[in-house]
Order: structure tokens, then sequence, then C-alpha cells
């Protein structure tokens, strides 16, 4: 395993990471609308001010104001994001950050903490170096950067257990930071949410994520929604699952060998075998 003494934090770095992912999301089912570039000079919503309010360090104000992001509201204004992982909506934080009520002299107190609890879920002690990807209820996941470190966290809670250990001997099992070495780098009220939070440095977390969709763990059903294998539920019991796996295999994903992966005519067929063999299973459309 990594330790900790291995990995920096970069802000290009970071940056990149996410511009790749977000980029392997288009590819694979993503519109290239639903993802937004910042303007020269940053993000102007993102603020000194704003970072005052969320409690956040220079640092992360710095990072989030240059980062891209998956668009959270639709040219008509109305709250629609596409998934950014399985089952789960990634934060816009130029969006979330918009300071009008703050330059109008209205009261946000309480903003910060809303959105501490939306971003970081129900964990206790998360500082002002870290900062969480995800925004929604208690149902969305918790992804945590730790821009002092360069890692993020994925809370066993929601699912970062399930990657900790390489149970199966898989070769392209993907390391996490030794656990054992928080210890010896953290104060004493950050150990057990970290402990509790498995990490890997910031590019490898990407990987993994998208080891989850080459793998077919995590299946788009549209460019706007992604659902997660799971053995035991009864979408996989009925079939759907290895049949949305069989439709995206026949398509080219994923691409390797010379085999280009057909988007348009994959996400077409997958909407078609829905609608003919589970016409009643919810989806965005």
């Amino acid at each position: 395993m990594p330790d900790l003494d291995e990995i920096s934090y970069s802000r290009e770095a970071t940056i990149g990471a996410f511009r790749d992912y977000y980029r392997f999301l288009v590819d694979l089912y993503m519109e290239d609308s639903d993802i937004i570039e910042p303007p020269k000079g940053g993000w102007p919503t993102v603020s000194p001010e704003f970072g005052q309010l969320f409690g956040k360090s220079d640092e992360v104000i710095a990072l989030l104001r240059s980062l891209p992001y998956i668009r959270q509201n639709s040219p008509n204004g109305q709250w629609s994001p596409p998934h950014g992982s399985a089952n789960c909506y990634w934060a816009d934080w130029q969006s979330l950050a918009d300071l009008g009520g703050v330059e109008a002299g209205v009261d946000m107190s309480g903003l910060g903490e809303t959105l501490k609890v939306m971003t970081e879920g129900a964990l206790d002690d998360v500082l002002a170096h870290v900062v969480g990807l995800t925004y929604g209820d208690r149902e969305n996941k918790t992804f945590l950067l730790d821009t002092e470190f360069g890692v993020v966290h994925w809370p066993e809670s929601d699912g970062g257990g399930d990657h900790r250990h390489n149970l199966d001997d898989d070769p392209s099992f993907i390391e996490p930071v030794d656990p054992w070495v928080v210890d010896e780098h953290m104060p004493e009220n950050e150990i057990e949410w970290r402990h509790e939070s498995p990490a890997w440095a910031t590019t490898d977390f990407f990987e993994l994520l998208k080891k989850q969709f080459r793998e077919l763990k995590w299946i788009p059903i549209n460019a706007r929604e992604v659902i997660a294998f799971d053995t035991t539920s009864a979408l996989s019991e009925d079939g759907m699952i290895p049949m949305l796996q069989g439709i995206f295999r026949e398509h080219g994903w994923p691409s390797e060998q010379g085999v280009t992966y057909r988007k348009r005519e994959c996400l077409e067929a997958v909407k078609a075998a829905l609608e003919e063999h589970y016409s009643t299973f919810h989806k965005f459309g």
C-alpha cells in the first residue's frame, strides 16, 4: 500500500484528474454540454467571501475556483445534473457558491453548515483543507478530497470499504493508502472518520471510479443515470443487469484491441431494451 509520505498534492494535477475523468464520462454516456469549464481567471462565484462562509482553506477555494464541473442546472435553470458515478450527483461548486445573498447583505450564516452537510455527509471533524466532491441527501455517496495530503477519502458507509482489500486477487487492483499511517499524521479528532474512510492518491481514486465503469459494475442506462451492479439485487436476479452488460460489450465497451465503443448506438440499444423488457423501470428518459 502507498504511504502518505509517497503522495503529494498538486493543484494542477488535481484539475487534470477531474478533467480526464469527466472526458471519460462524456466518451461513455454523458453529453458534452454537461461539462462546464471555468472562465479565464476562474469561477467568479467561488470567492474569498465564500471561503470564509464555507470555512474552507485558501487552497480549497483556489482549487474549486479552477475546476471544471458537471453542470448542476439546465439552461432553463432547473436542477437536473446527470450522475457522475453510480446513483450519485457531483457538486457543481460554481453554482453552489452563488454569493448573491452575501453581496446583498442577506444573513447567510446557515449556508456554510448546510453545504457541509450536503457534501460531507454525517462525518464530523472534516477540516478546512478537506472538501466534498458530491452533493445531495443521505442517499448520495460522499467523496472527500484532502488538499494537504493529495488523497481522496471514500467512507466505508458509502461503499469505499468494498475497495479496501484485494479479496479476489485482481491484478488490476488499485491500492488504497496504508490506513495505519493515519495515526502518525492526523490530529486525534480526525482519526476515527479517516480510519473509516479508505483513501487513495487523487489520480488513483479517479482510476478506481473508471474501473467500476470499465468492468460494468456501474452501468449508464441513458445520458443522465447510472445504476450499480449488485449480485443480490432484483435487477440482477431478473436478468436486467446481465442484459445491459451484454449490450455494452456488444457495442465495443470497453474499447480495447482496436475495437471502438459506439456510444450513440449503445445508448439507443439500452433504451430500446429497457422499453421492451422493463417498461416500468424508473429512469430519467
